[in-house]
């Protein structure tokens, strides 16, 4: 009874309409053409993949894929201009490869000055993702991103609250909470296993994601801009420690995203810098061509 609606579009078409809505196009070109090269081999190894076979098309219109709204005279959302056709046109054809294929470009938000590999999602580090590094994301002024809100972040729960999070997020009923501490960390400090004391049981969470949304919950993140935003169902990243104190739990962090790959921010500030598509992208994805 449902009716699946399938846009088909050349690859080049597609682009123009997701760079928009990955990254604002008042950016710098530099930084619209690293996104661009992304997207594409993003969008190619999607392709290839048979994730939404059974829905009889390619990619989805999402963040679960990319997000994309197609061109036309009739579709009042499509914000394409000038500047992000460029940033396709210029690199029209142009993906990364690395050791004879053509590898999937992540890409996040906001980083904290470092990323990660693929060891935070659970992947064991090798050669074939071996594009995936911690890299530093600094210049000779320091981090590129050091004065942008998501930078770094901090929150304050209270103890009830962290051990109603823990259990609701979990499904775990741990009792009354003891204590919460990250027990491993990974390439550049990201929290890999989270641990949870309780007086029933103890709760073990392992890779970023479920870390992210163990610790999440109806609270403000405050920004280190003094701004605020609702946690909701997601800690912004899980580059952060954790401690108890005076009947709260106070969590520290930076960045926005999962940290893997290319930050979207960072490719922004180092573009501002002079620092040309190739140059970006060879920071956050090393040994590529």
């Amino acid at each position: 009874g449902d009716l699946t609606v399938v846009n088909i579009v050349d690859l080049e078409t597609y682009l123009k309409g997701v760079i928009p809505y990955e990254m604002s196009n008042s950016w710098p070109l530099e930084a619209l053409k690293v996104q661009a090269v992304c997207a594409r081999s993003y969008a190619y190894n999607n392709l290839r993949s048979s994730r939404h076979t059974s829905y009889h098309f390619d990619v989805c219109n999402t963040t679960d894929c990319q997000v994309y709204y197609g061109a036309g005279p009739n579709n009042t959302s499509y914000q394409a201009n000038d500047r992000t056709d460029r940033a396709v046109e210029e690199t029209k054809g142009q993906t990364v490869w690395y050791q004879g294929k053509i590898v999937t470009t992540y890409y996040y938000s906001t980083s904290c000055g470092r990323t990660t590999n693929a060891e935070a999602w659970g992947s064991t580090p090798s050669e074939e993702n071996g594009y995936l590094q911690s890299v530093d994301v600094k210049g000779t002024d320091g981090d590129y991103e050091k004065a942008l809100p998501w930078y770094r972040w901090h929150a304050k729960i209270p103890e009830q609250e962290m051990e109603e999070n823990i259990r609701r997020n979990t499904g775990k009923d741990i009792g009354e909470l003891k204590s919460v501490e990250v027990t491993m960390r990974g390439a550049g400090d990201v929290a890999l296993v989270l641990t949870a004391v309780g007086s029933k049981c103890t709760v073990t969470v392992e890779t970023e994601n479920k870390i992210r949304t163990a610790l999440a919950g109806d609270y403000d993140i405050v920004k280190q801009d003094g701004s605020t935003r609702n946690c909701g169902k997601l800690l912004p990243s899980a580059f952060f420690t954790i401690k108890k104190e005076k009947g709260s739990y106070c969590i520290e962090g930076g960045g926005f995203g999962h940290g893997i790959g290319m930050s979207q921010t960072g490719a922004n500030e180092m573009a501002k810098q002079g620092k040309n598509y190739r140059e970006i992208l060879e920071l956050f994805y090393p040994g590529v061509n």
